[in-house]
């Protein structure tokens, strides 16, 4: 078995003639839960997309659980994988029902099939109503509120009750309630599962989070324990003006 959740070596995603990112390398290790800070354009969710299966890369090589992306694997890979991204899954999901997203979370596919099953469709409706979505099931996806939607994909995210949780700025349009229950459900699931987190606000990186991956530009600016790397002169160096 792997001593790396997820590896990447000189991964890079190149659209024309332009990189979205260019040589990044990182290693996660099991029960590691990482925050990936930049500004917009950096990045962040193109890395996480490639990350979950979702978005193919043009050099270097991943590593998710031991194992490289096929098409023979990429779906029982994607099982194991919560992903949240509103910036990836709104350019996808419209008018499908917001019960048959979350169960879509068994096939690793964006849609359903058979092998869904009365006991799923249960667990997923109770997944909903966590989340305030109770009367909401048969709603199509692009009726919902920006934070309607959100929850929605947190509730795929943890159908499968996943070994590594993606979170790309989970807490987007999300009310005060909601925020307190995704913080509460992550602290719950962190001694089971490696959590990694995007966000642009400090305030949601809790003590939690011990790891930390900058990004600027499409490039690694610096990895390693958060506490060493949220100082004034790293971030400000990051963000290129001065910052406290």
């Amino acid at each position: 078995m792997s001593q790396f959740i997820l590896e990447t070596e000189r991964l890079s995603c190149r659209m024309g003639k332009r990189y979205l990112l260019k040589d990044i390398t990182w290693q996660v290790r099991p029960g590691e839960h990482w925050v990936v800070y930049g500004m917009n354009g950096s990045g962040k969710t193109t890395l996480l997309s490639i990350a979950s299966g979702f978005k193919h890369f043009t050099a270097g090589f991943l590593r998710v659980f031991g194992e490289s992306y096929q098409e023979d694997n990429v779906l029982a890979l994607r099982k194991k994988i919560g992903f949240v991204s509103s910036s990836f899954f709104d350019g996808l999901y419209s008018r499908e029902s917001i019960l048959d997203i979350v169960l879509s979370a068994k096939t690793g596919r964006l849609s359903v099939d058979d092998s869904v099953t009365l006991a799923d469709a249960i667990f997923a409706q109770k997944l909903l109503q966590s989340l305030g979505l109770a009367d909401k099931l048969t709603r199509q996806f692009d009726m919902l509120s920006k934070g309607e939607r959100q929850n929605v994909l947190i509730a795929r995210a943890l159908f499968g009750r996943p070994e590594l949780l993606i979170l790309d700025e989970p807490c987007n349009g999300l009310d005060v309630y909601n925020r307190a229950y995704l913080f509460n459900t992550l602290e719950s699931l962190a001694p089971h599962v490696t959590l990694i987190y995007v966000t642009h606000y400090t305030d949601e990186i809790s003590p939690l989070f011990g790891k930390t991956l900058l990004l600027k530009n499409g490039a690694v600016f610096a990895q390693g324990d958060t506490a060493a790397l949220f100082t004034d002169e790293t971030i400000s160096r990051l963000l290129g003006y001065p910052v406290t």
